[in-house]
């Protein structure tokens, strides 16, 4: 037997967008749990980002509606693009490749994965790029301008979140539409600075409400408005998808794995050998020969997260990420400085003198500067994202 839910439709929010009738009625429906999984993940797209109390009665209602219209809500749409993520993500891309516009419920499906990319640790201690979130700053006022109404609660709330005091508390005549251009104008250029102090975190965030709360009529104009960014957004939008499903997204490779050499880079007794495998993966092989050790680093993210410990490892101060654990500190009886890494998967450590650790970092770096690893680089950060 079917389990039986009871939807109660007396109750609309006021935030949603549903017509109140003079007279309710409750109707108890049978469903199955397919459709009340599928009811749940549109409650939580529909209640995301803003923390409004959205229930599966509400939601219920929605769609009923929506089929009375002849049309089918695209917050609802952007449930079923969950199903399968993963999936949704490579069509997105084809789309974008192809020349082809995306659907609002694409992109508010994009950003749900780019406020994960921004709120969300990936294994190291490193935000998204100052020069990511210009960029993403830049496409939350291109989505703005194309507002078909005042919008003033949506600006109290970006405001909010992107580090006002006492924004909470402006009323409509305290809030001048040029606000937010103006706080966020003064954002992007602290961001672009030799120094950047701090780093908006709920951008991301403010831009997946733009995209799901904001009036907007014309979706052609939302294409031609955020294409020029889509390549920044989808590469946080593959952050945030490897930060939650622990995917690349690309197809999944069926058949036998193999590696070709790529490229050979030595300094001293140090060298890289870097291959990819036939499913597009970078491998680094880490020789150091007066140890007689062969170190292998095995997949993007770990490739990227070694590379963040050797730029993020202060003296005095231990890092950790993800992989890897880093620490430098004064060797025992004597005023040298020593670096230290291990990898937690398997707890291997080694130790380096000062000179040691910079040679290892300026061999690492010159390995992915590499002239004929960039498109490999280039490909592997779509799937994976920035990490």
């Amino acid at each position: 037997m079917l389990p039986s839910s009871s939807f109660d439709f007396g109750n609309p929010l006021a935030a949603l967008p549903l017509e109140r009738k003079p007279q309710q009625q409750t109707l108890s429906i049978r469903i199955s749990d397919e459709l009340r999984e599928f009811l749940e993940r549109s409650r939580r797209v529909i209640s995301n980002g803003r923390g409004e109390p959205v229930s599966i009665s509400d939601i219920a209602k929605i769609l009923l509606e929506s089929a009375r219209d002849d049309r089918l809500d695209f917050r609802l749409e952007v449930a079923e693009l969950q199903d399968t993520p993963t999936e949704s993500l490579l069509a997105i891309r084809r789309k974008w490749e192809d020349l082809h516009g995306l659907s609002r419920a694409e992109w508010i499906f994009l950003a749900q994965y780019i406020q994960g990319a921004c709120e969300h640790p990936s294994g190291n201690s490193r935000m998204p790029a100052a020069r990511t979130l210009v960029v993403l700053l830049e496409a939350l006022l291109a989505v703005r301008a194309l507002r078909a109404d005042q919008g003033v609660g949506l600006d109290r709330y970006y405001l909010g979140n992107l580090g006002m005091p006492g924004a909470a508390g402006l009323n409509e005549r305290q809030i001048d539409p040029q606000l937010v251009p103006q706080v966020i104008a003064g954002l992007i250029q602290g961001l672009r600075a030799p120094f950047t102090a701090r780093k908006p975190t709920l951008a991301g965030r403010s831009f997946y409400v733009a995209l799901r709360d904001e009036t907007l009529h014309d979706l052609a104009a939302l294409n031609r408005a955020l294409i020029p960014y889509l390549p920044t957004l989808f590469r946080l939008a593959a952050r945030g998808h490897w930060i939650r499903e622990r995917r690349p997204v690309r197809t999944a490779n069926k058949g036998p794995v193999f590696s070709r050499p790529a490229s050979s880079t030595s300094s001293g007794s140090l060298r890289t050998n870097a291959s990819v495998t036939s499913e597009g993966d970078l491998q680094i092989e880490l020789l150091m020969e007066s140890r007689g050790v062969s170190y292998p680093l095995g997949s993007y993210p770990e490739i990227r997260e070694f590379e963040s410990m050797f730029e993020q490892v202060e003296f005095g101060r231990s890092w950790d990420g993800m992989y890897f654990h880093g620490v430098a500190g004064l060797l025992t009886g004597g005023e040298s400085r020593l670096f230290r890494f291990r990898r937690l998967t398997d707890g291997i450590e080694f130790s380096f003198l000062e000179e040691e650790w910079h040679s290892l970092k300026n061999l690492l770096d010159t390995t992915l500067a590499e002239p004929q690893l960039q498109p490999i680089l280039d490909e592997l950060s779509m799937v994976y994202g920035e990490v």
